[in-house]
Protein backbone atom coordinates (compact mmCIF):
# COMPACT_ATOMS: atom_id res chain seq x y z
CA UNK A 1 0.00 0.00 0.00
CA UNK A 2 0.87 3.41 -1.11
CA UNK A 3 0.40 6.43 0.79
CA UNK A 4 1.70 9.90 0.17
CA UNK A 5 -0.14 12.40 2.03
CA UNK A 6 1.09 12.13 6.25
CA UNK A 7 -2.01 12.01 6.99
CA UNK A 8 -3.43 9.31 5.19
CA UNK A 9 -0.21 7.15 6.25
CA UNK A 10 -1.09 8.60 9.82
CA UNK A 11 -4.92 6.90 9.20
CA UNK A 12 -3.50 3.29 7.79
CA UNK A 13 -0.86 3.07 10.69
CA UNK A 14 -4.15 3.63 13.29
CA UNK A 15 -6.02 1.28 11.43
CA UNK A 16 -4.01 -1.37 11.20
CA UNK A 17 -3.21 -0.97 15.02
CA UNK A 18 -7.01 -0.66 15.41
CA UNK A 19 -7.14 -4.03 13.78
CA UNK A 20 -4.86 -5.73 15.61
CA UNK A 21 -6.01 -4.74 19.12
CA UNK A 22 -9.59 -6.32 18.36
CA UNK A 23 -7.70 -9.49 17.02
CA UNK A 24 -5.72 -9.30 20.29
CA UNK A 25 -9.00 -8.82 23.00
CA UNK A 26 -10.81 -11.72 20.30
CA UNK A 27 -8.26 -13.62 21.44
CA UNK A 28 -7.97 -13.15 24.94
CA UNK A 29 -12.31 -13.77 25.30
CA UNK A 30 -12.51 -16.62 24.09
CA UNK A 31 -8.65 -17.99 24.99
CA UNK A 32 -7.41 -18.91 21.56
CA UNK A 33 -5.82 -18.37 18.39
CA UNK A 34 -7.13 -15.39 15.95
CA UNK A 35 -7.24 -18.10 13.10
CA UNK A 36 -9.13 -20.44 14.62
CA UNK A 37 -11.50 -17.83 15.78
CA UNK A 38 -11.85 -16.50 12.57
CA UNK A 39 -12.66 -19.55 11.07
CA UNK A 40 -15.26 -20.60 13.27
CA UNK A 41 -17.07 -17.22 12.52
CA UNK A 42 -16.48 -17.23 8.93
CA UNK A 43 -18.73 -19.62 8.17
CA UNK A 44 -21.85 -17.38 9.39
CA UNK A 45 -22.92 -16.85 5.66
CA UNK A 46 -25.49 -13.82 4.52
CA UNK A 47 -27.75 -15.01 1.50
CA UNK A 48 -30.21 -13.11 -0.63
CA UNK A 49 -32.91 -14.45 -2.02
CA UNK A 50 -34.77 -13.03 -4.66
CA UNK A 51 -38.05 -14.45 -5.82
CA UNK A 52 -41.16 -12.72 -8.10
CA UNK A 53 -42.97 -12.08 -4.52
CA UNK A 54 -39.21 -9.98 -3.01
CA UNK A 55 -36.40 -10.43 -1.80
CA UNK A 56 -35.56 -11.97 1.95
CA UNK A 57 -31.93 -11.37 3.56
CA UNK A 58 -31.11 -14.44 5.60
CA UNK A 59 -28.40 -16.10 7.99
CA UNK A 60 -27.38 -19.36 8.11
CA UNK A 61 -27.39 -20.81 11.42
CA UNK A 62 -24.47 -20.53 13.38
CA UNK A 63 -22.67 -23.74 13.84
CA UNK A 64 -21.68 -24.61 17.37
CA UNK A 65 -17.85 -23.06 17.13
CA UNK A 66 -19.48 -19.90 16.05
CA UNK A 67 -22.15 -20.19 18.72
CA UNK A 68 -19.91 -20.46 21.23
CA UNK A 69 -17.03 -17.67 20.06
CA UNK A 70 -20.37 -15.33 19.66
CA UNK A 71 -21.02 -15.62 23.43
CA UNK A 72 -17.33 -15.38 24.54
CA UNK A 73 -17.13 -12.07 22.87
CA UNK A 74 -20.91 -11.25 24.36
CA UNK A 75 -22.59 -10.76 20.57
CA UNK A 76 -25.96 -11.88 20.48
CA UNK A 77 -26.90 -14.11 17.97
CA UNK A 78 -27.68 -12.75 14.60
CA UNK A 79 -31.39 -13.21 14.02
CA UNK A 80 -32.41 -15.73 11.18
CA UNK A 81 -33.74 -13.24 8.53
CA UNK A 82 -32.61 -9.84 8.31
CA UNK A 83 -34.92 -7.93 5.55
CA UNK A 84 -37.97 -8.57 4.10
CA UNK A 85 -38.69 -6.74 0.78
Amino acid sequence: MFHWAPHRIHAHVALTVLALLLERVAEQACGDTWRNIKDDLRRIKLAQLLSPNGTVWQITEPAPGALKRLKSLKIQKPPPILHLA
